[in-house]
């Protein structure tokens, strides 16, 4: 691949033609030593950007046509942008989070909750386990209902590490097997997804001791067999692990596995089963006096025949206790309910709807279930806003009239509202860039229906332009939540029209004036959900290719974004090199750009990437060409990066920085804490970002003020690998110190300020400089 066209003619030096960026021939600039960036002295570069004010944190790209690569005014350099790039903090962690909550919901995972890559022989692709929902455990551990012979079941199903279960349809088999691993007190849950894949497992212990499988229902259950299960054994042993597999009335096993099958069979009435059901919804007080609602007790004989299942109790109880909490139970409403539940599809179900509103609801819904129901709602406004015309809308035809120009807010309530589009609203607590706090979510009951109805609205309807206008309306929201999930969604219409979004939306959104930052990240987010698919993955490399060897920066921006979210899991190796070389490209929203990418690649494996991205860093930070870009960037990873640690017995949960958790847990002397020790020398010392780095290592100190443990960490990886590594950075570090607690300073930090400044008045003496020691 060869390296990006370089910037016009100007202060910026050309694209080195090498494969990779090469030290200049002077040799790298010394750690220590002043030096202005590539793009000249540092500040902003001169007037504002066109259709901007040139203040940091705007959503304009700020600068330059496009086409101009060098959009005057965006040289990479202190200034205004590069501050607002550095003061996101924890943003990189939110991103790589609310894009996997959009995936789980949008995507219809049939799980929700974490995932865990499991590694296995080479060669071979890794197995992706799913975790299973504390809500599902919880349910079953409170509302199982025991089935014939259970006891039996109970004493023979774990005479080895695996069982299979096998019954009737309907006879709730999958809530058997959650409640065999509680009975075996396994610590987690996970779910895969086929024999195949368990066929590959070499190693658990990345799943840590104590883990239970399920494989329920899978495809190749044929495939399992008892050497297969006698072959994982050993493996489960060493892992305190238990699986259990659930199998159909229907499905055929391979030779030897019906040694491991225990049966499951109906219960003689599901009545106790929607009682448990109930109870745990309502508390039993509550339970007891739905139950005796008039009416209730003939519908639940009606729709609980001899036919029924397991799961149809559990789902009457549901609708029961949704009626019960409104005031009373209407049994005409709950028999609506429970005939839909059954037979009809989604998009049967979308073409019923109807109504102009209800439709618009149920796409905003599609789009953004999960999210708080604030968002959903005027979500649903701005899409119903783009229908205000003579056309009609959602309907296969316009013969059915406009749409209505005004409707009434208070026409129908939430309760009525959600019932009409089978959702459902739940307390939760979502994390946002202001931290975990309480909220009313709204989502679908049934997780198909979101990637089915937005598929449907896509293909079925004349809105294309409609649609595309909403979305981008919700990816320049100001909230990272609904553009992540935007962006998802996008993506999931590219997966069945690519070469159509690809030039007529991914072109235009790149090149933006107004929102081109939020635009080329929704891109990413979008080929995010592209590259999953085997037949686009390569049609996703060959645009972003395209895009990285363009001499128009948007593109290279862009690229660099798609870079770090989409391929850099395939190929870590080529999308870190093509990132760095990006690198020489100066421009202040490509160096963004290639921060976020490089954060994004951390976040999803920081075990596996840490030590390659982290080098590749230094070496920017290393080249002449790249010096500034290489600065930025990591002023960017050490900012919008945190981990969250959970609260254990005495400790109360914390978040930390990312880097600096990296380096307190890696030895001294080790790869990580001397490439952390030298760009932190590089950035206080060179001067290019000082008063960046100052920030960001200020909200370091701040985090650590109240945390001994924290600060002793951050006190010995300032003062060991970085005073230590040169007296230029020890200098400045003891300056900054010394501001801390002065009167002026907003955020006084006495604690921060005593430790580390002490610290650093009692370092021994410190070698000269050694620049590229990280190396």
């Amino acid at each position: 691949m060869s390296t990006p066209g370089a910037p016009p003619p100007g202060p910026a030096p050309a694209a080195a033609p090498a494969p990779a960026p090469t030290p200049s021939p002077a040799g790298p600039t010394p750690a220590g030593a002043p030096g202005s960036p590539p793009g000249g002295t540092p500040g902003d570069g001169g007037a504002p950007p066109a259709g901007g004010d040139g203040q940091g944190g705007t959503p304009g790209d700020g600068g330059g046509q496009p086409g101009d690569p060098g959009g005057g005014g965006d040289n990479v350099g202190a200034g205004s942008r590069a501050r607002g790039a550095t003061n996101r903090t924890g943003q990189g962690s939110l991103r790589a989070g609310t894009l996997r909550e959009a995936w789980t919901h949008i995507g219809g995972d049939r799980v929700q909750g974490d995932k865990i890559v499991v590694q296995v022989r080479a060669g071979e692709r890794d197995v992706v386990m799913r975790a299973l929902s504390a809500s599902t455990v919880e349910t079953v551990r409170h509302a199982f209902q025991a089935p014939p012979r259970w006891d039996d079941v109970l004493a023979d199903a774990w005479q080895r590490r695996s069982v299979v279960l096998r019954g009737p349809g309907g006879a709730g088999k999958t809530a058997a097997g959650v409640r065999l691993l509680i009975a075996a007190q396994v610590k987690t849950w996970y779910l895969l997804d086929s024999v195949a894949e368990l066929s590959r497992l070499t190693d658990l212990k990345q799943l840590g001791s104590g883990a239970g499988l399920l494989l329920d229902r899978p495809p190749d259950l044929h495939e399992l067999s008892g050497s297969l299960l006698q072959g994982l054994e050993e493996l489960l042993r060493l892992a305190d692990a238990r699986l259990v597999l659930i199998a159909g009335p229907e499905a055929e096993l391979g030779r030897g596995a019906a040694e491991y099958v225990r049966r499951i069979d109906r219960p003689g009435t599901l009545n106790t089963v929607l009682e448990a059901h109930l109870a745990h919804l309502l508390g039993e007080l509550e339970a007891e006096r739905a139950l005796a609602a008039a009416g209730v007790g003939d519908l639940a004989a009606e729709l609980l025949d001899d036919q029924a299942a397991c799961r149809d109790a559990a789902r009457l109880a549901e609708v029961l206790a949704h009626e019960h909490r409104a005031g009373a139970i209407d049994t005409d409403h709950v028999r609506t309910r429970m005939d839909r539940a059954g037979g009809e599809s989604p998009e049967e179900w979308f073409e019923g709807l109807g109504d102009t509103v209800l439709r618009t609801q149920a796409v905003a819904l599609a789009v953004l279930g999960g999210l708080p129901q604030e968002d959903v709602a005027l979500a649903a406004t701005l899409l119903l806003e783009w229908f205000r015309s003579e056309r009609g809308i959602l309907t296969p035809s316009v013969d059915q009239g406009p749409v209505p120009l005004r409707h009434d807010p208070f026409a129908q309530s939430r309760r009525l509202l959600a019932e009409k589009l089978r959702a459902r609203t739940v307390a939760a607590v979502t994390r946002g860039a202001l931290g975990r706090l309480p909220c009313t979510v709204a989502e679908y009951r049934d997780p198909a229906y979101p990637p089915r109805i937005i598929r449907h609205v896509w293909s079925e309807y004349r809105i294309q332009r409609e649609l595309i206008g909403w979305l981008a309306e919700l990816v320049d929201s100001p909230t990272q939540q609904v553009r992540s999930f935007a962006g998802t969604a996008l993506g999931l219409i590219a997966t069945e029209a690519f070469e159509y979004i690809a030039n007529q939306v991914f072109a235009g959104w790149a090149l933006d004036e107004d929102n081109g930052l939020q635009r080329r990240e929704a891109i990413g987010y979008a080929l995010k959900v592209c590259a999953r698919e085997p037949a686009l993955r390569g049609g996703v490399r060959a645009l972003v290719d395209s895009w990285y060897l363009s001499d128009v920066w948007q593109y290279q921006a862009a690229a660099a974004r798609a870079y770090g979210l989409c391929l850099g899991g395939a190929d870590l190796t080529a999308a870190v090199a093509a990132l760095t070389r990006l690198g020489t490209v100066d421009n202040i929203q490509v160096a963004i750009a290639i921060g976020d990418s490089f954060a994004d690649l951390l976040e999803e494996d920081l075990a596996a990437h840490a030590l390659v991205v982290l080098r590749a860093v230094a070496e920017m930070a290393h080249t002449a060409e790249s010096r500034a870009c290489g600065h930025l960037v990591f002023l960017i990873l050490a900012d919008t990066l945190l981990s969250e640690e959970p609260a254990t017995p005495g400790i109360a949960p914390r978040s930390c920085p990312t880097l600096l958790r990296l380096a307190a847990k890696d030895p001294p002397g080790g790869g990580l804490r001397r490439l952390l020790g030298y760009l932190w020398a590089e950035v206080i010392g060179g001067e290019l970002f000082g008063e960046e780095a100052e920030s960001v290592l200020q909200k370091w100190a701040a985090q650590a003020e109240n945390d001994p443990l924290l600060l002793d960490d951050l006190v010995r990886i300032l003062v060991d690998d970085v005073a230590a590594r040169s007296p230029r950075a020890g200098r400045l570090l003891e300056r900054q110190v010394t501001h801390w607690n002065e009167r002026d300073n907003f955020r006084p930090l006495p604690r921060s300020a005593a430790v580390l400044g002490t610290a650093l008045r009692l370092r021994p003496p410190a070698p000269p400089d050694r620049p590229g020691g990280a190396r």
